[in-house]
């Protein structure tokens, strides 16, 4: 399991997150031509692995995480969106972003502006899967997934 951040932004002012949740999808904006990189990381992105849409705040070193789900099929085409992953969201921040302040240590080796990378701070990993799967998140993917009571499968 890994764990990956995807920006939302779209150019400089085209915000698509709730795309990405109505959608459940997490995808990249550029083509494979223009970003032939951003296309391989996300060729390595799996099945169970966990993805979050964040910004990041440069004057103020805050990483802003707007949601977090786990990728449930690599399918990669997604109508007007670009390229993605399949995911199952388990939580959204509406419109008060959780905030990870990023510490100087941290900072030397950003990658927050990046499009899509693989968060490897284990300290920020940790915050992610408390998001993810605090248990009422956890307890409403479940409903939504298993058949009425009553109903077999």
């Amino acid at each position: 399991m890994a764990v990956y951040g995807i920006g939302s932004m779209y150019g400089r002012n085209i915000e698509r997150k709730s795309e990405f949740l109505a959608s459940h999808c997490a995808c990249i904006g550029w083509k494979k031509e223009e970003a032939p990189a951003l296309h391989q990381m996300l060729g390595k992105i799996k099945v169970g692995d966990f993805i979050y849409i964040k910004s990041f705040a440069v004057i103020k070193k805050e990483l802003r995480v707007k949601a977090v789900g786990i990728v449930i099929s690599d399918e990669r085409e997604k109508d007007n969106l670009g390229e993605g992953v399949i995911v199952k969201w388990l939580w959204d921040c509406r419109d008060t972003p959780a905030v990870i302040d990023i510490t100087d240590e941290v900072y030397k080796n950003n990658v927050f502006n990046n499009t899509l990378y693989e968060e490897y701070n284990s300290s920020i990993q940790k915050r992610i899967l408390e998001l993810g799967l605090e248990r009422r998140n956890i307890e409403v993917s479940i409903s939504e997934i298993l058949p009425p009571k009553g109903k077999s499968i």
